[in-house]
């Protein structure tokens, strides 16, 4: 349940059956069939507003509909349940903490859609309630000082009742929490979940880092600008990440098109990610050479503000990397040779001096003001 402008109650209209995706799209009953069974163990569901992006002729191989519609190939035993080993990280049931400063709190269980290479569908829309560990969360945030940065997750944090989500976010700023990232797709899905509510709280705890999820430029709807033009105007500073998916956009032009156009709108493409090794998501998955070669293309035709990190979260919770092409080739002597994204190889005199310690005492652990 959501709440329009006026602050009715407004239902969200989703679809979670392929008997009820079949009045929209084209689909024979094998496919029906398939998503039943792909359901039972990966729930589905997809919203009316990301249903009307999907080629309704031919669904099972649009860009969009590969990411919404369960098919067979979820259901094959490669990858892992927890791939990143996200258990092994908590400090709470829902705060996963992997790197000195920050972590993430899994504040919802709900997305508008369930998205088929989800990296947590093991939680994602079953039986996980994310609240009962909310207020332990909170507590130990306020313990620990260590922490300067908060990135909301789950889940999708917009699918909370703005409150839940307002109450939360008051909670970290009065503790001194630095930065905060919100991490949703709501605005490329569902843009009409985001009201007015959603605004003023952002607004009220404004800088507030929106991340925002998409992967291709035929997400990039009317109704999407419209609510990007509304989170900046109302202080939120806004970056994407995409995910590297095969048949979706492994392609550089694909990539160069949603970059731009993301840029275009006053979003800074933060991360490619590669594909997570997640359980029934193999079928998506892009060689890294192919990822390698995407990335060079790609600094070849576009600005440096339309390029993102290229990563890998290392399978087992090892963390992220960066991944691109190497254009260091060589260092002899002190010289580098360093290939062009141009043409051809360049070189580089590494001789600066060595650098030393300033004793300016930034090192030194400060107090968080509050």
């Amino acid at each position: 349940m959501s709440r329009n402008e006026e602050g009715n109650s407004v239902t969200l209209p989703f679809i979670d059956s392929g008997e009820k995706l079949s009045e929209h799209l084209s689909l024979d009953q094998s496919v029906k069939a398939d998503i039943s069974r792909v359901s039972k163990l990966y729930p589905f569901r997809i919203s009316r507003h990301y249903l009307s992006l999907i080629k309704k002729e031919a669904p099972l191989s649009c860009p969009i509909g590969r990411q919404a519609i369960p098919c067979v190939d979820e259901l094959t035993g490669e990858g892992e349940v927890d791939p990143l080993n996200e258990k092994g990280s908590l400090i709470t049931p829902v705060f996963i903490k992997r790197y000195p400063g920050r972590g993430v709190f899994l504040v919802s269980a709900e997305c508008a859609m369930y998205c088929r290479y989800c990296n947590r569908r093991r939680l994602v829309g079953k039986e996980w309630n994310p609240v009962l560990f909310r207020e332990e969360t909170l507590d130990y945030l306020e313990k620990d000082k260590e922490i300067r940065e908060v990135i909301l997750s789950g889940g999708d944090p917009l699918m909370l009742a703005s409150e839940e989500l307002s109450y939360i976010l008051s909670r970290l700023k009065r503790m001194g929490k630095a930065i905060i990232r919100v991490s949703t797709r709501l605005p490329v899905v569902c843009p009409e979940r985001v009201t007015e509510a959603y605004y003023d709280l952002i607004r009220d705890n404004s800088p507030l880092w929106v991340v925002i999820h998409i992967n291709h430029p035929n997400e990039i709807s009317p109704e999407f600008t419209a609510v990007v033009r509304r989170l900046l105007r109302s202080g939120a500073v806004l970056v994407s990440q995409t995910v590297l998916l095969r048949g979706v956009n492994d392609c550089p032009h694909i990539l160069a098109r949603l970059f731009e156009e993301l840029v275009s709108n006053g979003i800074k493409p933060y991360y490619l990610f590669q594909l997570d090794e997640v359980a029934g998501a193999y079928h998506f998955k892009v060689r890294l050479d192919r990822g390698m070669e995407i990335m060079r293309t790609l600094r070849k035709n576009i600005s440096g503000l339309a390029m993102p990190y290229y990563a890998l979260d290392i399978s087992g919770g090892f963390g992220k990397v960066p991944l691109d092409h190497q254009y260091i080739k060589g260092k002899r002597h002190g010289v580098v040779t360093i290939e062009s994204p141009l043409s051809g190889f360049g070189i580089y005199d590494d001789n600066g001096t060595e650098s030393h310690c300033m004793s300016c005492h930034i090192c030194r652990p400060v107090e968080p003001k509050i």
